[in-house]
């Protein structure tokens, strides 16, 4: 199995050498480097691979995927949304830098990336569709709106209907456009497409129930509006597996068991 982390950090070091202002780039090299798993740029790269493309072609588009990704840690830590003091063992961007150069930091690390998905040698029409895909998985009707949602519903009790919608949205929606995004370079069939989609359904909630289940661990008491709470251990870990066998079940139709498929089932 090929490290793209490598490919992955070389391109955000490449953005990163590009920022003006000092305290700027030092805000967003902090929050971006060394960086968690890039679990969702890798899986751009990893399909791209097992569709037989060079998984270089897209590392701008992976860099943007988690320059997207690591904007919307940086606001669900802030003090208005999860207050939260420590990420990936060290501390948040906004108590490190303060909340101010924090949200501007992640303001940049958005519209940034925006210039990425058109960097590289893509062709106008694929780059024109990953700039759609990237708009929709992000904004008002995608990872924002799952925000929204979880805001309004903090120390409410929801139904499992309800939980699953506000992860579809914050989870589920950026899995979705790393692996349509290397789709889209390596211009699969549509019908290919549908399936793909089907596929980040899946994993996306698998990914979010195996999180809570690995969050409980660490709780003395279950935290509500999650799968645990609300279904009971025992029966999450039914539907995890439930999600787990559909997601390699597709992954295994399109591509066969090669490293997207070790990569879905090393991570879940």
């Amino acid at each position: 199995m090929i490290d793209y982390r490598i490919l992955i950090n070389s391109s955000l070091s490449e953005y990163i050498e590009s920022i003006k202002h000092p305290n700027l780039k030092e805000a967003i090299a902090y929050a971006l480097m060394p960086g968690g798993k890039r679990l969702r740029p890798s899986l751009t790269l990893t399909l791209l691979g097992d569709s037989g493309l060079d998984p270089a072609e897209g590392r701008y588009v992976a860099a943007a995927i988690e320059m997207i990704h690591t904007y919307s840690l940086i606001h669900d830590d802030l003090p208005a949304l999860d207050n939260d003091d420590w990420r990936r063992g060290k501390p948040t961007l906004h108590k490190k830098f303060g909340e101010a150069l924090a949200i501007l930091a992640a303001d940049a690390l958005l519209t940034d990336a925006f210039a990425f998905f058109t960097k590289g040698p893509l062709k106008p029409e694929v780059k024109n569709a990953l700039v759609s895909a990237a708009s929709k998985s992000a904004g008002s009707n995608g990872m924002v709106q799952g925000q929204v949602l979880d805001i309004e519903s903090t120390h409410l009790p929801l139904n499992i209907n309800q939980v699953r919608e506000i992860q579809l949205r914050k989870t589920r929606d950026l899995i979705n456009l790393s692996v349509i995004s290397g789709a889209l370079i390596a211009e699969l069939d549509p019908i290919v497409l549908q399936k793909l989609e089907e596929f980040s359904n899946n994993f996306g909630l698998a990914f979010q129930i195996k999180d809570d289940l690995e969050d409980q661990k660490e709780r003395t008491s279950l935290e509500i509006n999650t799968y645990p709470y609300l279904l009971g251990e025992e029966q999450a870990r039914t539907l995890l597996k439930t999600y787990q066998e559909k997601s390699l079940l597709i992954i295994s139709e399109i591509f066969g068991e090669k490293e997207l498929y070790q990569l879905v089932a090393r991570t879940l």
